[in-house]
């Protein structure tokens, strides 16, 4: 990884981006790459030196989302680099008008950061129709108060909670596993769909597993499977998400088309 990192930054102040991962997901088989990084330490030359294109929109936003940015965007390019083959202007990811990432033709991808790490998951996409991660801080007491009833159920919370979640660990679950299903689905059904959509059915702990079910209404309108499984990794005060799978021949068609 060390290597990698090199040849993607031959000139820049290296206090700006910390520690880099990158790894294979055991569970799904999707390239994962994440780093830290310094908002204090951010200048905006430092585009230039990762080799990253800083596009308009970003250009006219405050430093730290500039900051959070690059960071994706630079995890982005070290994921790329193992969907050989890969040429350079392949290591771009654009931005869409709902700030969704734009990935190279041939590829399925997700990004998220939260605090000063920044996490990306990529495929090549004829091995994976949708991808989506999430990586989110375990909500704290004041939080879980005003978003459980936004972002869940009763019943979704009390089916992890009887999994033995605390109620601040089962709410950000849902919340992240939620968020990488919107990250998966909106390539293909360009609609903006909120927590409702989409309800824990299901809950694996010991195999670090969930299953998230469409409303009926939903999935119809866009031809879509309604079970989704979603792999999760918990940490002391951080859960990460992933999303993703094959559609169906039939939603397959719809998503292409």
């Amino acid at each position: 990884m060390q290597e990698v990192a090199a040849q993607i930054m031959p000139r820049v102040d290296r206090q700006f981006v910390g520690k880099v991962q990158s790894e294979v997901h055991a569970s799904t088989g999707v390239r994962l790459v994440s780093c830290e990084f310094d908002t204090a330490s951010y200048q905006p030359a430092l585009f230039a030196e990762l080799g990253i294109v800083m596009p308009e929109s970003i250009a006219r936003s405050v430093p730290k989302r500039q900051a959070e940015f690059l960071a994706g965007r630079y995890a982005a390019a070290l994921a790329l680099q193992h969907l050989a083959p890969v040429r350079n202007q392949d290591l771009q990811v654009g931005i869409g008008d709902k700030r969704n990432p734009l990935w190279p033709k041939g590829v399925v991808g997700s990004i998220s950061h939260v605090g000063s790490v920044a996490v990306c998951a990529v495929s090549r996409a004829a091995d994976k129709d949708y991808l989506g991660i999430d990586v989110e801080v375990v909500m704290s007491a004041r939080v879980c108060r005003e978003v459980a009833r936004i972002v869940s159920t009763r019943q979704e919370r009390e089916l992890l909670c009887a999994e033995g979640l605390s109620e601040k660990m089962a709410l950000t679950l849902i919340f992240s596993a939620k968020e990488s299903l919107f990250k998966a689905l909106y390539p293909s059904v360009q609609d903006y769909f909120g927590f409702e959509v989409a309800e824990v059915c299901a809950l694996r702990l010991g195999e670090q597993s969930l299953v998230l079910r469409l409303t009926e209404r939903f999935a119809e309108k866009h031809k879509l499977p309604r079970e989704y499984e979603c792999q999760f990794t918990m940490g002391e005060h951080w859960i990460q998400s992933v999303t993703c799978g094959k559609f169906p021949r039939r939603a397959k068609l719809k998503a292409i088309g």
